[in-house]
């Protein structure tokens, strides 16, 4: 059995980032959408720590970009309606291929760190579920699970870190809750992208 692997799920570039279209045009949000990813993608290469790269997408573009990243590409099935299924669906192509755990990363974390990335994994060693909330307090935006598949997960949900916290306990899963500021940051609204403006400008 192999060790991790990340699983990114991510939908066509120009359909991403929709609120964000009162402060970005069309074309400027697809290009912001797959700055997010490249970095993401890159970061997770860079962290030299997973044992593979899985993204997830209904999208041909978003798959040639994942492939110039050295990611592996799992194409949505027609049943997977809701993130949760997405993700989940990905999570077991994981174990089918021999993964021993999957982290799951969102790919809209511009401050993500390789450091970030093995300081997850190292978290993650003795427990079966390790989760990162999001910086709302409500979402997920990591988690890592072994084996791949063996908890089915509550993303796309507005309360799915506290589910995610919920079915591992239910579950008798060894559980670690890590908040971590830079992966707890992703870029979903106009206040969002307004910080990550205010962090590149030179003061």
């Amino acid at each position: 059995m192999m060790g991790t692997w990340a699983l990114v799920p991510q939908k066509d570039f120009a359909r991403g980032k929709s609120r964000l279209s009162a402060t970005l045009s069309d074309e400027a949000r697809a290009s912001f959408a797959r700055g997010l990813f490249d970095h993401v993608l890159l970061t997770l290469r860079q962290s030299g720590a997973l044992d593979g790269i899985l993204v997830v997408t209904d999208s041909l573009v978003v798959e040639e970009a994942a492939r110039a990243h050295g990611a592996e590409v799992q194409r949505d099935g027609a049943g997977a309606s809701t993130l949760a299924q997405v993700i989940d669906a990905g999570l077991a192509g994981l174990a089918r291929r021999g993964a021993g755990a999957g982290l799951v990363l969102m790919a809209d974390l511009p401050r993500l760190s390789p450091e970030d990335v093995r300081a997850l994994l190292a978290s993650a060693a003795g427990h079966d579920l390790l989760i990162v909330r999001a910086g709302d307090g409500t979402h997920t935006n990591a988690l890592w699970v072994s084996p791949p598949d063996r908890l089915p997960t509550a993303f796309g949900r507005a309360d799915s870190f506290a589910a995610h916290v919920a079915a591992g306990r239910a579950a008798g899963l060894r559980l670690v809750v890590v908040d971590n500021p830079r992966v707890a940051f992703d870029v979903d609204g106009p206040d969002d992208h307004a910080a990550l403006l205010g962090a590149l400008r030179p003061s």
